[in-house]
């Protein structure tokens, strides 16, 4: 059982698992990528806001930096 022909009847299921498997490990690692990306973005742009409101003058450096901390938390 298994060998017909003189060949391993079972081969096309293990390249079709093989297949399954690096398609799970490249979903997986994206969506990791992805989920960074994005958290690191939010960061950016909180920092952009509060650079620009004290560009403005309408908070101070230390003021920035407490926002900043509280909301990057």
């Amino acid at each position: 059982m298994g060998l017909e022909h003189g060949s391993f009847s079972f081969f096309p299921f293990g390249a079709l698992f093989c297949l399954t498997l690096f398609s799970f490990v490249a979903v997986r690692i994206y969506a990791i990528r992805h989920r960074y990306r994005d958290s690191n973005q939010n960061d950016r742009d909180i920092a952009l806001i509060l650079k620009g409101r004290m560009a403005r003058g309408g908070i101070d450096e230390k003021e920035y930096h407490r926002l900043k901390e509280l909301l990057t938390k």
